[in-house]
């Protein structure tokens, strides 16, 4: 009696080893599968919002003082030619064409300069918009006086 009630006791805490190793096995394959579902949104989110501080110019209203410091902030992206500013004034208009701050062209000095057709007011009022190419990047930023 006493080898088969060890014996009984021996098959139960094997049995009952395999339960915890499998559990352990499907929790961490669970687990898994959880860390890369979420690291797969987090790189989703993150290509999205990577052009966010150029998308919060689309749609809202800034000051030409904005205007400017925009064209300041993103100088060097607008140097590699990865995207441009086109701001239209008073004096620039769609028809006449903006001011363009591009990779071949980046008129910051004039825009300061009250008689240079290039100036940017900055009290003035400016509607932003952005294009983005087929890919969601950002390639141009346009301002309308208003």
């Amino acid at each position: 009696m006493d080898n088969s009630l060890k014996g009984l006791m021996l098959a139960a805490g094997v049995v009952i080893t395999c339960i915890v190793v499998g559990l352990g096995f499907y929790i961490s394959r669970e687990a898994k599968n959880t860390s890369s579902g979420g690291i797969s949104q987090i790189t989703k989110m993150n290509s999205e919002y990577q052009d966010i501080s150029m998308t919060m110019y689309d749609g809202i209203k800034v000051s030409g003082r904005e205007v400017v410091e925009a064209v300041e902030k993103y100088k060097d992206e607008i140097s590699n030619g990865d995207f441009s500013i086109v701001v239209f004034t008073g004096k620039k208009t769609s028809a006449t064409g903006g001011i363009v701050f591009d990779s071949k062209n980046y008129p910051y000095d004039d825009t300061k300069q009250k008689k240079n057709t290039n100036y940017i007011n900055p009290d003035g009022n400016f509607l932003g918009e952005t294009s983005v190419d087929s890919n969601g990047v950002v390639t141009v930023m346009t301002f309308k006086q208003q």
